[in-house]
């Protein structure tokens, strides 16, 4: 394994513990082991395929095709944030433009929230999320719900990018359930219930499909 975030260079991490602990340790990405415990004993369970996205810091994603990890051949498939979906668009820390990622997970929700409030300050319009002390993945959602019209076109434009990735991984996977974890995934049934209407129209098959389940991802940091 290489844990290029931790400085560690190349590094088995599976044989290290195993030399400590006695036991026999396996070694997974982050994402993909975590789609694994969710499809096990959480929000994927008793289905035989899922596609896990974590809506974090960035995107990430495990799929899991007849009870299986998919990892390509080289095990570096799952990553689904990098599926562009605006071409020539917001900068990915990927080093592309466009992916899902800078559009769909609580750092570009943070980046959108941000911009609304730069271009209400510039124009003299009033925003309530001008008042937050720190601009968080909730700012937005919070004072939408406080009935900030400028803090619900934030929360539309994210929800709608959100949605077109969510039908995509549909119409290329077909899975039984899209699991949803992350930080955003904390606004529960209120975000499943902004998605579907623009899920149902994006993605192939509605009327003939029996198309995917959209859950709340249960366990958590646990998975």
């Amino acid at each position: 394994n290489e844990c290029v975030n931790l400085g560690w260079g190349v590094f088995n991490i599976a044989q290290e513990l195993s030399a400590l602990t006695g036991f026999k340790v396996r070694a997974g990405n982050d994402a993909n082991v975590a789609a694994m415990g969710e499809y096990w004993l959480g929000g994927g369970k008793g289905s035989k395929s899922m596609v896990m996205a974590t809506l974090g810091t960035g995107v990430g994603g495990g799929i899991i095709l007849d009870n299986k990890i998919f990892t390509g051949f080289n095990h570096g498939a799952g990553e689904i944030g990098h599926i562009v979906i605006e071409i020539d668009g917001a900068q990915c820390g990927c080093g592309r433009k466009g992916c899902w990622e800078a559009y769909s997970s609580a750092t570009a929700l943070i980046r959108m929230t941000k911009e609304k409030i730069e271009e209400c300050e510039s124009s003299g319009r009033y925003t309530v999320m001008s008042s937050a002390e720190h601009i968080t993945g909730r700012t937005a959602c919070d004072a939408m719900r406080a009935g900030d019209e400028a803090a619900k076109e934030v929360y539309d434009k994210y929800v709608k990018y959100l949605a077109t990735g969510i039908a995509n991984l549909i119409n290329i996977f077909q899975p039984e359930i899209i699991s949803l974890g992350g930080g955003v995934s904390n606004e529960g049934q209120s975000l499943i219930d902004a998605l579907m209407p623009i899920i149902n129209k994006e993605q192939y098959g509605t009327g003939f499909l029996t198309t995917a389940k959209i859950r709340i991802a249960e366990l958590g940091n646990d998975a």
